[in-house]
């Protein structure tokens, strides 16, 4: 086993949790380890929607304006309206105010492992973490390395090992399980797609497949989408696990029926775990703490993710500055910072995406259509991030505040 020199902050995952708090923490002079499994650029299954208030964090934190983000080419799609159903009925068909953007993981993930590394983080990839001494600060990979540091960061993703290494006072394992979500994606070359679409199928997607669809009740608890990307369209499902036990691959290729794609029913679609409300109140614990996915930091209405990544790793990023430079409680600081910038929101949006479901479970579909067409424009300010979840009031603090 071969050690290495003691770090300030060792960083396990190199996804956009992970790439962020390495890149904030560099930025304020101290030593960083980034440790990512696997070697960049590297597929991962992601829809890939940034929303506004991913857009301005990505402005606000490391000055990229969207002019930036095309020049780099970050920015794979641009999606101006949205189309929402219940079944094969269409209830929504709007233009947004703002755009909302589409990116390919694999670049996006790069340039941010990239910026991190400008930051002074030392990145290595094929590091895959095998063990963590929550104790004496230290994790071990694969090939024998041991890292130390005075803090352990689990941006690790929804099977975090940090995370299942904690004790069960830090993480309720079964609140877990009963609000993981469980999802299946195809990308689907575009020329295909448009050679095929609306030629069966009761939903109608446009001719250009440039509007972001949204269909509820592809499966329980959850909702099916066809996203546009500029050489593939991302269709998939995603619900709660203990809603929909082992029936997605049915309800998979029921929905692209639907949407007059059966003919890719037969193609493998990728599956991933993804938290879908189960977000950990206090995800810290002595000198570990946990971001992104590996906190279960998703937004429970539509499970965006990378937003949640980004901001939770911010919050991190200055609970351990403060903790490294003054000596404060690092586990108490950021679970003050959440509870003050992120849980409320994420409660509200929780209790939101709760009603929505147990009213189609009831088949009330008459008032649910009628709720959202009277709140569908606050309900996308909040999920753009102009608008709080909690009472819909506009706040423009709401995503950029820290302290």
């Amino acid at each position: 086993m071969k050690s290495r020199p003691e770090y300030d902050a060792v960083v396990v995952g190199g996804g956009p949790a992970g790439s962020t708090v390495a890149c904030l923490l560099g930025e304020s002079g101290h030593s960083v380890a980034l440790l990512e499994r696997r070697a960049y650029p590297r597929n991962k299954v992601c829809g890939g929607c940034l929303s506004q208030k991913t857009v301005r964090f990505l402005d606000r934190v490391f000055s990229l304006p969207v002019s930036t983000l095309r020049r780099e080419e970050l920015l794979d799609f641009t999606g101006t309206g949205y189309a929402l159903y219940i079944g094969s009925r269409r209830i929504l068909a709007e233009d947004l105010a703002e755009p909302v953007y589409f990116t390919r993981r694999e670049r996006y993930d790069t340039y941010l492992a990239g910026r991190a590394a400008q930051a002074g983080a030392e990145v290595h990839t094929g590091a895959e973490v095998t063990a963590v001494d929550h104790a004496r600060r230290t994790v071990t990979t694969s090939d024998g390395d041991r890292y130390s540091a005075r803090v352990i960061i689990g941006a690790d993703g929804v099977h975090s090992r940090v995370r299942r290494t904690l004790p069960e006072s830090v993480v309720d394992r079964k609140r877990w399980q009963n609000n993981l979500g469980w999802t299946l994606e195809l990308a689907v070359p575009r020329r295909e797609a448009e050679a095929l679409v609306n030629v069966d199928g009761p939903i109608r997607l446009d001719d250009g497949l440039a509007t972001p669809h949204l269909v509820l009740g592809t499966c329980r608890w959850g909702y099916g989408w066809v996203f546009p990307n500029r050489e593939a369209i991302i269709i998939g499902i995603g619900g709660l696990l203990s809603a929909n036990g082992n029936n997605f691959r049915e309800e998979l290729a029921a929905f692209l029926k639907s949407v007059g794609l059966s003919a890719f029913a037969g193609w493998k679609p990728a599956g991933y775990p993804l938290p879908l409300g189960n977000y950990i109140p206090s995800p810290a614990h002595e000198g570990t703490v946990l971001v992104g996915d590996a906190g279960g930091f998703t937004g429970p209405l539509l499970g965006e993710g990378i937003f949640y990544a980004h901001r939770t790793a911010e919050l991190a990023a200055h609970a351990i500055d403060r903790h490294l430079t003054a000596g404060a409680p690092l586990a108490a600081t950021y679970t003050a910072l959440l509870r003050r910038r992120l849980i409320q929101e994420l409660r509200a949006e929780t209790a939101l995406r709760n009603f929505l479901y147990r009213c189609l479970d009831a088949r009330m579909h008459a008032p649910l259509v009628a709720f959202m067409r009277a709140t569908n424009t606050l309900v996308v300010d909040a999920v753009q991030g102009t608008r709080s979840f909690r009472g819909f009031w506009r706040d423009g603090d709401l995503h950029s505040g820290v302290w």
